[in-house]
């Protein structure tokens, strides 16, 4: 191949990076969301009543979320440590293992079996996600960010469609333990498939940073106040979006389709094709828009999942209430996560602004001390003022993996206390508390934005 192609190749090597992350995230996003697509095929193969199996499904998504409450947060630091190429071919392994203890455990009707699944997929699933963003930023951060997150999103969505789609159809042809097995190897392929590019390409897609305080408290608080703000957005918001799977598909069928659980499967996938295949359009939009233009955007978003709830509740077809959540859906996953791209960039760039300060003072006193008869510099430069401009935690890279593991534990908290919450109520209120809950978090999630929007003044950049 001639020096121009080769060139060629290089410079469209991160979307090629770009398709891969958005493969393994397919993959993922299909086997999260595998349980609630089951419905009512798995209360029959477990032969439970109504309400023990509300809280099998609640426990199987808990259980996915209860490790990421946590190990997202030290994602940085087992980056720092071990590197990202173990940490993600540990991680990726600890999916492949726990989908297939819970296709096992399916298939020998061991529901104990099925939730240490999920916790093995939950000890992967979610870093995975944290890996794959912070490798996209990294690619992105300086071409087309905001587009290459949505893109992301979109195609991780995307997975969620063909779970919707495409499992109720198998369970109807060849019964629900194929389904789930011939799913697991359609989505880990292509996860796996996507994951050898990642850790074959040459070039740092999978680096090792070197620093001595990665992921620690330290690093924790040099997060603005703006970072934090987005964090309770993150709580409200996802824990309406994330938790809605659990029972749409057996509240659709309930009310509007006497029991049709295909049917319901159909309809359960628009807000995710809708917010996969707008997704990448408001990528577009933001990408030419600074952070003010975020906050307005998680408004909009709160106010359409609000209304969209409250008229499930009194319409007599679902459509439009479902094409609202897929809209609510798009704007909401690429506002937040661009606003929180421009927040954690934003925040490394001013750590490095002061620390090029604290350099440039030192260096001054340094001259001022000996006047004009100053040793020679040494390599690498003057040493920094002890006591002014001490190592600040973690590099660049790592401390944005850190944002995004503390925001995906944020996230996974909400993903694991809200289905409790909701298996309750419904057990008391039946659907309709289910939907006034999704009211009540969309509402909170409003007003947590109309702070953000009070509170920011100037663009992040």
């Amino acid at each position: 191949m001639d020096t121009d192609g080769v060139a060629q190749m290089s410079n469209h090597r991160h979307w090629h990076i770009l398709v891969a992350v958005c493969m393994v995230m397919w993959g993922v996003y299909f086997v999260y969301d595998v349980p609630g697509s089951l419905s009512v095929a798995l209360q029959e193969h477990l032969s439970l009543p109504a309400p023990q199996y509300t809280y099998l499904v609640s426990a199987l998504y808990t259980a996915y979320a209860v490790p990421n409450m946590v190990l997202p947060f030290f994602s940085g630091y087992l980056v720092q440590r071990i590197g990202e190429k173990w940490v993600f071919l540990a991680t990726l392994q600890a999916v492949l293992v726990g989908q297939l203890i819970f296709s096992v455990s399916l298939q020998l009707r061991s529901q104990l079996g099925m939730i240490l699944g999920r916790v093995f997929i939950g000890l992967g699933g979610e870093i995975i996600g944290v890996l794959g963003t912070e490798i996209t930023t990294r690619w992105f951060k300086e071409k087309q960010l905001s587009l290459a997150l949505a893109i992301t999103l979109s195609v991780s969505r995307l997975g969620s469609v063909a779970k919707s789609a495409i499992i109720p159809v198998l369970i109807e042809d060849f019964g629900i333990v194929r389904a789930v097995w011939i799913g697991s190897i359609l989505s880990l392929g292509v996860a796996v498939v996507g994951a050898i590019y990642l850790l074959g390409v040459r070039g740092g897609t999978l680096v090792h940073h070197e620093s001595e305080n990665a992921g620690t408290m330290s690093s924790v608080r040099q997060f603005p106040s703006i970072f934090w703000k987005l964090a309770l957005i993150c709580v409200l918001g996802y824990g309406g979006i994330n938790t809605f799977p659990i029972s749409a598909q057996r509240f659709l069928a309930a009310w509007f389709y006497d029991g049709d659980q295909r049917k319901a499967g159909a309809v359960t996938g628009i807000p995710y094709f809708l917010s996969g295949a707008l997704v990448p359009v408001f990528g577009l939009f933001f990408n030419e828009n600074s952070f003010q233009s975020y906050p307005p955007s998680l408004c909009a978003t709160n106010i359409l999942m609000g209304v969209a709830h409250l008229l499930l509740l009194v319409i007599t077809k679902p459509t439009l209430p479902l094409t609202m959540l897929g809209v609510a859906y798009a704007l909401y996953g690429v506002a937040f996560w661009a606003a929180l791209a421009q927040c954690l960039l934003s925040t490394v760039e001013s750590i490095s602004a002061k620390d090029n300060m604290s350099h440039s003072w030192a260096r001054s006193m340094n001259e001022s001390e000996y006047g004009s008869i100053h040793p020679p510099e040494p390599p690498g430069g003057f040493p920094d003022d002890p006591e002014e401009h001490q190592p600040r935690g973690a590099s660049a890279e790592s401390l944005i993996t850190l944002g995004y593991g503390i925001m995906t534990s944020l996230n996974n908290l909400s993903s694991a206390v809200i289905p409790i919450l909701l298996a309750k109520v419904e057990n008391v209120m039946g659907f309709t508390g289910l939907e006034v809950v999704f009211f009540i978090l969309s509402l909170l999630g409003l007003l947590a934005s109309l702070e953000l929007f009070f509170s920011v003044r100037v663009p992040l950049h």
